[in-house]
């Protein structure tokens, strides 16, 4: 009996020694779980007793910024008082130091940043996609990262396949439907050529690029933003980037300048939109034109 009461409390008492790695993930994720809920209550109550940044409609559908101040949530101001207006089919590229909030404030577009004050007119957000630097792939086929955010069978093989192929992607047309870790099988070049493949599909007629290009060569980046010469034409677009040749592509800038008082926005008067230049031209012929 003695024996048998040592061997019960010992088998009980080697549940905590067996199992401590798994305890130790469970806490860790408990805490992580509790400290993002303690943190997103803070910034609510932040959000509520700060300005907040107004997001309203455009009535002609364009963009426009409108006494439009940034703040981080500790109320310090990034950009200060900046006014711009986008109408339909422009090209604007934003160009500032690093750490002026050129990145803030297409979140603030996009709804994701809040602080702030001032007024941002934006056109349907149904017509609108952003291209970050890092394109986001969802788990599963590599069909559902090229369609995403659509559903996997939005869009026809054959349209699915024609895309990949316009953006440099042939080799994986026959990888459609393959169960990939795709983030980490596709180089970043190749990550964010997806997602000009994406805005081929989906053809949305504002189009907001951060560093889209970042990881590009120049022909490859010349290829990709060829696309709003044909395929996209007319769409509009706003990017940031600092890659020589961009400023091709666009019709004006609008300059983010950091000031002891916080960033302004300054904006170029528009000038007439230029044309891909020769060598894009030539190279462009010898890969689509047998």
């Amino acid at each position: 009996m003695v024996v048998g009461a040592f061997n019960q409390v010992q088998a009980a008492l080697r549940y905590f020694v067996d199992n401590f790695p798994k305890i130790a993930d469970w806490r860790s994720a408990v805490l992580r779980v509790a400290t993002f809920r303690q943190a997103a209550l803070d910034l609510d109550d932040v959000a509520a007793e700060s300005r907040r940044i107004e997001i309203s409609p455009h009535p002609s559908g364009w963009l426009s910024f409108e006494g439009l101040s940034i703040a981080l949530s500790d109320g310090s101001i990034i950009i200060e008082d900046g006014t711009a207006e986008v109408r339909p089919g422009e090209r604007v590229l934003i160009v500032g130091e690093s750490g002026s909030g050129k990145s803030t404030l297409f979140r603030a577009i996009a709804g994701l940043w809040p602080w702030g004050s001032g007024t941002i007119r934006i056109p349907t957000p149904e017509s609108m996609m952003f291209l970050p630097q890092r394109p986001y792939l969802p788990l599963g086929t590599l069909r559902a990262a090229v369609s995403y955010p659509a559903a996997p069978g939005t869009f026809d093989e054959a349209t699915v396949k024609a895309a990949l192929e316009r953006c440099m992607l042939g080799d994986f047309a026959e990888a459609l439907d393959r169960n990939d870790r795709w983030d980490r099988t596709l180089s970043l070049g190749q990550q964010q050529r997806v997602a000009f493949a994406r805005v081929l599909l989906h053809k949305p007629a504002w189009v907001f690029m951060d560093e889209a290009t970042s990881a590009l060569d120049d022909d490859s980046q010349a290829a990709m933003l060829s696309l709003f010469e044909s395929e996209l034409a007319g769409a509009s677009i706003l990017s940031i980037g600092h890659r020589p040749g961009l400023e091709e592509f666009h019709s004006r800038t609008l300059h983010i300048r950091k000031t002891k008082e916080g960033a302004v926005l300054l904006a170029r008067q528009p000038s007439q939109p230029q044309r891909i230049i020769p060598s894009w031209v030539h190279w462009l012929h010898r890969r689509l034109i047998p």
